[in-house]
């Protein structure tokens, strides 16, 4: 038995780019998290200490992204995975972050790591 939690559609703001003009505008970040917990067990109780909580995810990738100042999504997703790793234990984590219109011909472009 494996046992996920996720976040989807987390949309933040962030000075991010490889170009000068990108960092100087605020551009808006979608981002998905799915992380493998720790507790293989069924949720026989209705206990958030078995589990994470949304919330705590949330400020996580809220803080880091709000503090940056990466020029690219993967020093920032690497920042964000260290973060919630020493928070908590997991299993596995993947994060998507994708950036919205840099590519004329795109809808996003982004990247997802998995730890």
């Amino acid at each position: 038995m494996t046992n996920y939690i996720f976040l989807s559609g987390v949309k933040l703001k962030a000075h991010i780019g490889v170009t000068e003009e990108e960092r100087n505008k605020l551009q808006e970040l979608k981002f998905d998290v799915t992380i493998e917990l720790i507790n293989k067990n069924p949720f026989e109780e209705d206990d958030l200490s078995v589990t994470i909580d949304y919330a705590a995810i949330e400020e996580i990738i809220r803080q880091e992204t709000e503090n940056s100042n990466f020029k690219l999504l993967e020093s920032l997703g690497e920042k964000i995975i260290t973060h919630i790793k020493s928070a908590f234990q997991i299993e596995q984590i993947e994060l998507k972050i994708s950036k919205n219109r840099i590519i004329e011909s795109t809808d996003f472009v982004g990247v997802i790591l998995k730890r």
